[in-house]
């Protein structure tokens, strides 16, 4: 079982490289409307990839509070944590899509996602063996609050650091899984005051500090994962990329519903990039997740290598190839 407590964000997509001048106006034939967030859009991740899925957090009254709930209710997540409030929009971002390299400029407003609260989960959602999954969209104060009630109940905890907030040592220590793309450790990096310059040492310095399983993905270098002692290089399939918004998402739902299979790391690893770079070739974040068959038909071309901590042997980001954050 997997619970998400995350946002919840209606996403407009428009075809566009750039934002136009100040006191101008672009016009645009037409734009895409889809549901979207982060907490949002690694739930419907999970659940397409065959999870069990609990979703926690906030609408605001309307149309598309509605749209949202409805829509995660259909990808079969249990949505009785999801709250409608009555003095709150619902949260909404626009999304600036290049359509030239598929890459985007995002802006959001939050809405009822700012007053999403921790005591809304009750710990029969986080009990001992379930996943408990967090990003760094919601106030970091009741994020880290659930993560420590998830870890005293025996819950694994899986934060994916996006966007890029102030962890204290408190959450670190209580984390057992740390997804952030390379731009992200670097952030994260400079705030815990560790130099990220070789990824892999980062990885294994997060390891020993804090005990937490730290994995960084690197756009077109691939990816790593520092845990059980281990450090695990995954490819990345090789697609053209049309939209990279919710590679990162399709990513982390997927690798979570690895875990709560009880697959091997390195599995979880390889199906979880595989879905990361399928997600770049449509547009959208959860209408670009792929099925399970999707990725299975991938699986031969994508190798996870693992080796162990304390090997000489150096595995840069040359020992990767191609992949999505």
């Amino acid at each position: 079982m997997i619970t998400v407590f995350g946002s919840n964000i209606l996403d407009l997509f428009f075809q566009t490289p750039d934002l136009p001048a100040h006191d101008t106006a672009l016009h645009l034939d037409s734009h895409i409307e889809q549901p979207g967030g982060k907490g949002a859009n690694q739930a419907v991740a999970c659940a397409k990839a065959g999870a069990q899925v609990s979703f926690y957090g906030a609408v605001g009254e309307g149309g598309h509070g509605r749209q949202m709930y409805k829509n995660l209710s259909t990808h079969g997540i249990n949505v009785s944590g999801l709250k409608t409030l009555e003095d709150s929009p619902s949260g909404l971002a626009c999304i600036f899509v290049d359509e030239r390299d598929g890459t985007h400029k995002v802006i959001v407003s939050q809405g009822a996602n700012k007053k999403i609260r921790q005591d809304w989960v009750p710990d029969a959602a986080i009990p001992q063996g379930s996943i408990l999954l967090v990003q760094g969209e919601i106030a970091i104060e009741e994020t880290e609050k659930l993560c420590v009630r998830a870890k005293k109940n025996g819950a694994r905890t899986v934060m994916n650091l996006a966007p890029v907030v102030k962890l204290s040592e408190n959450i670190l220590r209580h984390l057992d899984y740390l997804i952030v793309n390379e731009h992200e450790a670097e952030a994260l990096g400079k705030a815990l005051g560790m130099n990220t310059g070789d990824k892999t040492a980062f990885s294994k310095e997060m390891a020993a500090r804090y005990g937490v399983s730290l994995l960084v993905t690197l756009g077109p270098d691939g990816g790593i994962c520092c845990a059980d002692e281990s450090i695990i290089t995954v490819e990345a399939l090789k697609v053209k990329a049309v939209d990279t918004i919710g590679a990162g998402d399709a990513f982390v739902g997927y690798f979570c519903a690895g875990l709560d299979k009880g697959k091997p790391l390195s599995e979880c690893l390889r199906e979880a990039s595989i879905a990361g770079s399928l997600a770049c070739t449509k547009i959208g974040a959860q209408s670009a997740i792929p099925s399970p068959e999707e990725v299975n038909e991938c699986i031969s071309q994508v190798h996870a290598v693992s080796s162990s901590i304390n090997d000489k042997e150096s595995f840069g980001v040359s020992a990767a190839c191609g992949g999505r954050s």
